[in-house]
């Protein structure tokens, strides 16, 4: 990696590290423009309310995984220009059994709270039963959402 940035010119390092990020970026892009499209195909415009009160969840998932992920992946950074690799691969391993952890945290308190959360994000009564399917499975999925993102996070920005 220092190699990278001694002998590769700024434009081309900048491209090969940030592609996968933006990639990545589109995928979770293309993914909600899917789900709102099959759902609208159905012509049940509560359904479609449904996906977009719910979305908001998933950002919230993404920022959580960032505070282990991108936060855990600083300090790594830090250590290794420190040289103290041991110390490094201790904090990757805290930022991805925190984040196992959050994540248990999160999926009750989302469910726990789901009514308040679900009216919060603009459920109705109309559309409250079918945000509230919806919303659970993000809401159970937190831990596999999380565990995905956290690695990722963590090998991105270490190598």
């Amino acid at each position: 990696m220092n190699e990278l940035f001694a002998k590769v010119p700024i434009r081309q390092v900048y491209f090969k590290l940030a592609f996968p990020v933006v990639l990545g970026m589109i995928t979770t892009m293309v993914y909600n423009l899917a789900d709102t499209i099959f759902v609208a195909k159905t012509g049940d415009t509560n359904l479609v309310a449904a996906v977009t009160i719910s979305t908001p969840l998933i950002n919230f998932l993404i920022a959580f995984s960032d505070i282990w992920g991108l936060g855990g992946s600083s300090v790594i950074s830090r250590l290794f220009g420190e040289k103290k690799y041991e110390k490094a691969k201790r904090v990757s391993s805290f930022s991805i059994y925190a984040g196992i952890i959050v994540s248990f945290i999160l999926t009750i308190i989302l469910l726990v709270f789901e009514k308040q959360i679900l009216w919060l994000f603009g459920a109705r009564t109309s559309t409250y039963a079918d945000a509230a399917e919806f919303y659970r499975v993000f809401a159970i999925g937190a831990v596999f959402i999380m565990c995905s993102l956290i690695p990722q996070n963590l090998l991105r920005r270490e190598g």
